[in-house]
């Protein structure tokens, strides 16, 4: 996964990954275990492979060499 993050093929932040969703472009979702509720009802309505990541929003930033937290991103297709 590493190399399609630095290849620039996901979608950083519930926003842009929604809207990348929409147009079809999301192969899967990954998203920190300490989302809030609400963002995870969001992401559970979507019929898309999920996969929660064992540490929190700053462990997945830290996880994709990013200076700011990260509580979902989309791999792109």
């Amino acid at each position: 996964m590493l190399e399609k993050i630095k290849s620039k093929e996901v979608c950083v932040g519930m926003n842009s990954t929604l809207r990348a969703y929409k147009k079809g472009d999301i192969l899967f979702i990954v998203y920190a275990h300490n989302i809030s509720d609400e963002m995870l009802g969001v992401l559970n309505k979507l019929e898309l492979e999920k996969y929660q990541y064992e540490g929190d929003s700053e462990a997945l930033a830290i996880a994709c060499s990013k200076s700011f937290n990260i509580s979902v991103l989309g791999v792109k297709k």
